[in-house]
């Protein structure tokens, strides 16, 4: 990754793709100052030269080829959004595909901060779909490259989502709230000028670094950051672009429901409990709302309600949300959301006012469990 920030950079990085991604099976997660040095380079790097190529082997990129592109972009993020991970190998394929007209044909300017923006979008893909898989090193990588490739694309908006990424995948990494926070920060700044959905979403994801950090106020703060963008976002929906269109209320209360499960841990008594029933009023619509369209993210926050509901002691509900969590797992590839799923049987068996009633549950949820 250490390449400088422009167009001739990005595509020395592209060299010899895919296989200095698809060939290793495993990446060593980064931490510390090798994550978070990248967010302040490319906070630093002078904005992109002109993209372009004039004299190359394959061809001229047509406007219809940046057509079907830019659908097949839609379509990776609908896969990860239906499926979870299941779509990893068809996303990393498509990169590839990019990448090589990005090194082998000729465009134009405009045409080439579209090719860096899809290549950015596939590449932010993939690194949540390896996110998903539990593959924290992969995910950096995909993460760090989209980034480049946003970078060149000239595009502030896409480069704040992957930060904001980068940011809530440290947050859950042991001894690297520190570093979510710098990157939650660098997300934000990078929002600053972006459509008021951007910075809703931003300000939601960087909450979570927040919540990590047990930093109440933060947490609060970015809160209603997120939902006074969101008030302004609704006269400027043209403006949003298509991969933030998903930004509503529900997804927003989602994240934040989210966030206050994890802050809860660093609090007691009423504070604690204020928190966890917040959190289940926040979560219940994208959890409890059937939409073939959003399958990995309700289950992901059907879990996170079992949990806020079983530490709150409210068995009964969190025994519900359990279930639909266990009937929906086998449809979603997602070895995070399963470990999840592990948190919530693990509470459950622990508590102690755990009923007999509760039993076959359990041995549901161990079923969808990931092998240990």
């Amino acid at each position: 990754m250490d390449v400088p920030w422009t167009d001739q950079g990005l595509l020395r990085l592209l060299e010899g793709w895919p296989h200095t991604m698809l060939a290793r099976r495993a990446f060593i997660a980064l931490s510390g100052a090798a994550v978070t040095a990248s967010a302040w380079e490319w906070m630093d790097a002078p904005a992109p030269t002109t993209i372009a190529r004039t004299a190359a082997t394959g061809g001229r990129v047509s406007a219809e080829t940046i057509t079907v592109i830019d659908t097949i972009v839609a379509a990776a993020q609908q896969m990860d959004d239906q499926h979870g991970a299941a779509g990893a190998g068809f996303v990393s394929d498509q990169f590839a595909c990019v990448s090589r007209l990005l090194r082998q044909a000729s465009y134009d300017t405009a045409t080439g901060r579209r090719l860096c923006a899809a290549l950015a979008q596939l590449a932010q893909t993939a690194g949540f779909m390896a996110y998903e898989n539990l593959q924290d090193g992969a995910a950096q990588r995909w993460y760090l490259t989209a980034l480049h490739a946003a970078h060149s694309a000239n595009d502030h908006a896409l480069a704040a989502s992957i930060l904001a990424l980068m940011s809530n995948q440290l947050a859950g990494m042991p001894g690297q709230t520190s570093q979510a926070l710098q990157l939650s920060a660098a997300a934000q700044q990078a929002a600053a000028r972006a459509p008021a959905a951007v910075q809703a979403l931003i300000a939601a994801r960087s909450s979570l670094a927040y919540a990590a950090a047990g930093d109440l106020s933060g947490f609060q703060r970015t809160r209603d950051q997120s939902l006074q963008a969101l008030d302004h976002a609704g006269s400027h929906r043209d403006k949003t672009p298509r991969w933030a269109r998903y930004v509503t209320r529900t997804e927003l209360d989602a994240i934040t429901g989210r966030g206050m499960v994890t802050l809860a841990e660093h609090l007691t008594g009423r504070h604690q409990q204020k928190l966890l029933a917040s959190a289940t009023t926040l979560l219940h619509d994208r959890a409890l709302t059937s939409t073939a369209a959003y399958q990995r993210s309700t289950l992901r926050h059907l879990t996170w309600l079992g949990l806020a509901h079983a530490r709150a002691g409210d068995l009964d509900q969190a025994g519900s949300a359990a279930r639909a969590a266990a009937r929906q797992a086998p449809q979603i590839t997602s070895p995070r959301c399963r470990h999840l799923i592990g948190d919530l049987r693990d509470t459950l068996a622990a508590h102690p006012r755990r009923a007999p009633a509760l039993r076959p549950l359990l041995k549901d949820l161990a079923r969808v469990l990931p092998p240990s």
